[in-house]
């Protein structure tokens, strides 16, 4: 089974094209550029905790988790990153098809293949359709009537296209259908909540809900590996966690998590969220100013962009890499016509106005 392709990868553009991984602008990898800074004590309390092994359940991590997303610890389960959350709540579903929404993350329809699911790839996002919610909810339901899946698997909000699914018609639609479902909200914390569009506080009234989160992105901390599972479900979680192998979650994660997860970083966390947000509006419009490129509006910390004239995304990003600029071509995500897409995060406002800079020299 091929690896799904993913954003990040630096060493792999200083192998080709040349430079030090300093110089590069990363609009690959959608971390958050105002997350909240490491301090000093922090770095050394991650120092000690690598030599010593964690604890195998996580406890004070997953009361930590609960405190800091007002759900119960015991409908948790700490995990190393959203993919590890991703591919244990597919295996509750191993041999049974899936119904995937595409396009979306690569490894959705990967890890039901490998708990040897039949994943039924289903085109319910595709920029070109209508990004409204209502209209997103009655393909989803039109696609459940045709293939009768035994659990649905999205993002929300969605990845590549930054559509989001305000939280209470999607718990509408999961209550109304006998299917299990997965829904991954890796980047629910960059979307509004005004409507919200977590599920997580409704999480006690959809039994068959599993939620999958990730605090890579929001907390840019893509090295420790660090996310979680939610479900009401007891079976469920006790499934989950015999599945996990042990020491899954590192002793260097738990203590970040014990340490950073407090109502301080909370609010430095949603003023950062904030300025982020102003700065993926200027973007936006810098992108939309410019001719030859069409920006879809997203709701989270990255904008999904087609090109709309002769030039393929493979030659820009050989352009843009000619200038240290580092962007995601779509060509991997299902659905999506190759080389007419690609994805730009947002950092901060002097990195996006060097992108722009960029394109407006590279897109005729």
């Amino acid at each position: 089974m091929s690896q799904a392709v993913h954003g990040g990868r630096i060493d792999l553009a200083c192998r080709i094209h040349g430079g030090e991984a300093r110089d590069w602008l990363d609009f690959s990898v959608n971390l958050n550029p105002y997350a909240p800074p490491l301090s000093t004590t922090i770095w050394r309390r991650i120092g000690a905790a690598a030599g010593c092994y964690g604890d195998p359940a996580a406890r004070e991590l997953r009361d930590r988790l609960g405190q800091c997303y007002a759900v119960s610890p015991s409908c948790l389960l700490p995990t190393a990153g959203g993919s590890e959350a991703l591919y244990l709540a597919a295996r509750l579903f191993a041999g049974k098809t899936v119904l995937v929404a595409e396009p979306g993350f690569g490894d959705y329809a990967r890890a039901v293949t490998a708990a040897d699911g039949m994943a039924i790839r289903h085109e319910i996002f595709h920029p070109h359709a209508s990004g409204a919610p209502t209209a997103v909810l009655a393909r989803l339901a039109r696609a459940i009537a045709d293939h009768r899946p035994a659990c649905v698997l999205l993002g929300n909000p969605n990845n590549p296209t930054g559509h989001g699914i305000p939280a209470r018609a999607l718990g509408e639609l999961i209550h109304a259908h006998d299917c299990a479902w997965i829904v991954d909200e890796a980047f629910s914390e960059f979307a509004s909540v005004d409507p919200p569009h977590s599920l997580l506080p409704r999480l006690t009234g959809l039994p068959r809900l599993l939620i999958a989160r990730s605090l890579t992105k929001s907390f840019a901390v893509p090295g420790l590996r660090i996310g979680f599972l939610a479900t009401a479900s007891r079976p469920w979680l006790e499934r989950l966690a015999d599945l996990q192998p042990p020491w899954s979650v590192s002793s260097l994660a738990q203590t970040w998590g014990e340490m950073v997860l407090a109502a301080e970083a909370r609010m430095t966390l949603e003023k950062g969220l904030h300025r982020l947000a102003r700065a993926r509006a200027r973007l936006f419009a810098g992108l939309d100013a410019i001719d030859g490129l069409r920006p879809y509006p997203s709701a989270v910390n990255f904008i999904l962009v087609e090109l709309l004239g002769g030039l393929s995304t493979g030659e820009l990003s050989e352009r843009l890499a000619a200038r240290r600029i580092l962007i995601r071509r779509c060509d991997s995500f299902h659905g999506l016509t190759p080389g007419r897409f690609f994805r730009l995060a947002v950092r901060r406002p002097t990195d996006n106005a060097r992108l722009l800079a960029a394109l407006r020299d590279c897109v005729p």
